[in-house]
């Protein structure tokens, strides 16, 4: 299976990373590639080990898997990693470079039904621009509103099931997501773009009109994806 166990889009590179400008990261087994999102290109040299980069993220949880990735720049520079079976985020300190000592409870971060066991988070924003964050679990999803700090419930009216939000084009939770904003690719359409991976196929959904674009196979869409082992 191609698709990554987390995804990350930053605006400011990680340290390691010799270049400026936003990236997206991805994640597998204990390896990491960085995608340059200015050039739409992979960044030579990957994929690198995750602890060469991320010393003591992956030993902070011994045996487990990453399950995501979120990074709400309202809410702090820190990220915060979801591991396979936690029910505790783990928080990468972006200043310090490393993994804080305490952890967070996934429920105090993201509170609601979906948010209990393994889910998959996504952050991204709505068509009027405003940051929102997706949390999808089987056939449903759920939606939390960006403020200044960790929200206090879910939207109104959720949740909801995947079928009825994401009309042709999901049905259950993706394995792993990511919002893009593209800098260079069109100046004739949107370049705010949703990522959805699933096995060995990505969607990508169009956040302006909220539609679906296609669904394409991973190696298609992404050329140079990296093997990871």
């Amino acid at each position: 299976m191609l698709s990554p166990d987390a995804v990350l889009s930053l605006a400011v590179t990680p340290h390691g990373v010799d270049r400026t400008g936003g990236i997206v990261c991805f994640f597998k087994n204990r390896q990491f590639a960085c995608w340059d999102v200015a050039n739409d290109t992979i960044l030579a040299g990957y994929p690198r080990d995750i602890e060469a980069e991320w010393p003591g993220l992956m030993e902070s949880v011994p045996g487990r898997k990453l399950r995501g990735a979120l990074h709400v720049p309202e809410w702090s520079p820190n990220i915060y990693f979801l591991f396979e079976g936690e029910t505790r985020a783990v928080v990468w300190d972006t200043a310090a470079k490393a993994v804080e000592p305490q952890r967070v409870d996934i429920n105090a971060l993201l509170p609601g039904a979906l948010a209990s066991g393994d889910f998959t988070a996504v952050a991204g924003e709505l068509a009027n621009g405003e940051r929102v964050v997706y949390g999808f679990k089987g056939f449903d999803y759920t939606r939390w509103t960006v403020g200044s700090s960790f929200p206090v419930a879910e939207d109104p009216g959720f949740p909801r099931k995947i079928a009825d939000g994401w009309k042709d084009g999901l049905v259950l939770a993706p394995r792993a997501g990511v919002y893009v904003d593209w800098p260079n690719r069109s100046t004739a359409h949107s370049n705010r773009k949703l990522y959805f991976f699933m096995g060995d196929l990505y969607l990508r959904w169009d956040v302006p009109s909220n539609t679906r674009n296609y669904r394409l196979d991973i190696l298609a869409g992404w050329k140079g994806w990296p093997e990871f082992a």
